[in-house]
Order: structure tokens, then sequence, then C-alpha cells
């Protein structure tokens, strides 16, 4: 009888001790997933938001100021397009809207997540941009716009942006 006892104990904590490993690794994942999927939901809406404030501040500039606004564009982007994005304004954007003293504001009229996870996420950004020259004529253009997005030290800084 106490063999057969054993025998029931033993058999017991041999099934006993996968069910509870599987039931652990299904909560765990469970978990995992639904903070995941909170997580991206949150980065959607913080992502939305943020490009809508500042993508306009990275295509809108007066020639008279420049040098400043793309100074302060920089602290919006991640160390390795920040330096991307100021070589460009040095040598392309800021002696062009000098010489031909460009006023250039951009106002975002639309803006959609394409992707959002923990770190990173992309929004696609509908800008419209009124361009004035030297001459006073204006000119307009709308344009589609893929901007990246990474977390860096707890911070949404932009990793990328490329036209569509």
């Amino acid at each position: 009888m106490s063999d057969t006892r054993g025998l029931l104990t033993r058999l017991a904590a041999a099934v006993a001790v996968p069910v509870l490993i599987g039931a652990a690794g299904t909560a765990g994942w469970l978990y995992w997933d639904a903070s995941s999927t909170r997580a991206a939901q949150d980065t959607s809406v913080q992502l939305r938001k943020l490009a809508t404030e500042e993508v306009p501040k990275v295509f809108g500039f007066d020639y008279q100021t420049v040098e400043r606004a793309m100074m302060d564009v920089g602290t919006l982007l991640t160390p390795d397009y920040r330096r991307e994005f100021a070589d460009r304004a040095k040598k392309d954007i800021i002696p062009a809207a000098r010489e031909r003293q460009l006023v250039t504001q951009a106002n975002v009229t639309g803006a959609g997540v394409l992707e959002a996870g923990r770190n990173s996420g992309s929004v696609l950004v509908f800008l419209n941009r009124t361009v004035t020259d030297k001459s006073k004529q204006s000119s307009y253009d709308g344009s589609r716009l893929r901007v990246d997005y990474q977390r860096v030290d707890g911070d949404w800084l932009i990793s990328y942006i490329a036209p569509i």
C-alpha cells in the first residue's frame, strides 16, 4: 500500500511540475503581450502628437534666423541623425535660405502612426509648406513624410525623415 501511495505521489509530482511550469510560462507570455500592446498604444499617442508639433520646426525657418532654427532642431534628433542633419543644414539649407532670403512656413495637416513599439515607431506626416523668397513670390507644396522615432534615454527623438 505504501508503495502504491509513493508511486501516486511521484506520478502526481511528475504531472504537476510540467503543468505549473507551463502555466507560469503562459502567464508570463500573456503579461508580456499585454504590456507590449499597452506600450505600443502609448507610443502611438505620443508619436502622433510629437510629429504634429516637431515636424513643422524642422521644415519651417526664416533666413534671418535659420542658423538658430537649425540648432534648435538638433535637440529633436537622435545623435546620428543630428550629425547628418547638421551637415545638410550647413552645406545646403542655410546657404540657400540666406542667398534666396527664404521664409518657410510649415504646417502638419494630418499624421498617422505606421508602426509603434516600446522604443521605436514611425509616423506618416502630411505636411504643407509655403515658401516665400526675396521676390516676395510664394510657392506652396505638400508632401508626405515618414518620420521615424527612437527612444533615447527616455526621450522620443527623430531618427530619420524620408519623403514618401
